[in-house]
């Protein structure tokens, strides 16, 4: 992580809120906005490190399910300056034996090979201009935001021959509707394996579910609050240091460890005077739930505790008891 002093190098600040409000824009993003190596370094150490969280979150996640990789060769398509493709290669040392760029940016596939190479000198890295077919573990990170939906479907076409995906996204309500018509597309070849707990469709297409969105919240590293740097990047880019929110999709051709009435939290809860309301998905629906004061997991639901895994007792939709699935004790 950066901290502020003579090590910190200069950031052009302007430059990244012009890209900052080109991918807030909501517009397919057709040039290559990447107009020199410093502007791929400043990202990568601000708004990329952030995505680098959300990252971290989900294979945090991934790895309590019990998820390793299926392959040896990872695809991080669209990879910018590499953020997914680095953080799968040190969460999973030694699972990877070669990793393929693709990117529409010389740049951007420059910066991110120099990366992995500098930070896994022993992982083979190629570089691709075209859309790849990958027969491995994809990576895609933040790619929705830019894509025209034409661009999307030959993104999800060509996914059908890979053996796993991991796809993080923004967590707001546009993306997050994106990634479940992802999910329903390739269910039939895949099986879900995060955020979902379940195979069957996604509960949050059914009726009166439209005001919802399946999104979490990723915690910034450890020390980011007290950090100089981190404190000037909240004011020069107006941005909060804070939990991040994300959106993502994990799938595999093997199947998951069977998880009987599990349970995911979507979002955060809702706090109230004498209880909490929390958004629950599982199999069988995704429902609106309370906990009172009297529950054995108030204080730890409160806690907002990443990833929310859980198995609840219920008497309708008031939580009783339960057990934190995350926690392997």
């Amino acid at each position: 992580m950066m901290t502020d002093g003579p090590l910190t190098p200069p950031i052009d600040w302007t430059q990244l809120r012009v890209l900052r409000d080109l991918f807030l824009s909501g517009e397919p993003v057709t040039e290559d906005y990447w107009s020199s190596q410093r502007l791929l370094r400043d990202y990568d150490i601000t708004l990329g490190e952030r995505i680098g969280w959300k990252w971290d979150a989900v294979i945090q996640e991934l790895q309590v399910r019990g998820w390793t990789p299926p392959s040896s060769r990872l695809y991080d398509m669209g990879c910018g300056t590499g953020v997914a493709a680095r953080r799968m290669l040190k969460a999973f040392p030694g699972a990877f034996k070669a990793v393929t760029l693709w990117d529409r940016s010389d740049r951007a596939l420059k910066y991110a090979k120099q990366k992995i190479r500098h930070e896994h000198p022993f992982v083979k890295v190629e570089t691709v201009r075209e859309c790849p077919t990958p027969h491995g573990v994809v990576a895609l990170s933040h790619v929705l935001t830019e894509c025209a939906d034409e661009d999307a479907a030959q993104i999800v076409e060509a996914l059908e021959g890979a053996k796993a995906v991991v796809w993080v996204e923004p967590g707001t309500y546009a993306m997050s509707r994106m990634l479940i018509e992802v999910r329903e597309a390739l269910r039939d070849s895949f099986h879900v394996r995060a955020p979902c707990t379940h195979q069957a469709g996604c509960g949050l297409l059914a009726e009166g579910m439209n005001a919802h969105w399946c999104h979490h919240f990723a915690p910034a590293v450890a020390g980011a609050h007290q950090n100089p740097f981190w404190g000037h990047f909240r004011r020069e880019m107006n941005l909060d240091i804070g939990p991040v929110a994300y959106s993502f999709l994990a799938l595999d051709t093997k199947p998951a460890p069977e998880e009987p009435g599990a349970s995911h939290l979507i979002g955060r809860p809702i706090r109230q005077p004498k209880f909490l309301r929390v958004l629950s998905c599982q199999e069988e629906d995704v429902a609106e739930l309370v906990a009172s004061r009297k529950c054995p997991l108030y204080r730890e639901l409160k806690q907002e505790l990443t990833p929310a895994l859980y198995r609840f007792e219920r008497k309708k939709n008031r939580i009783v008891d339960g057990k934190n699935l995350s926690c392997k004790t």
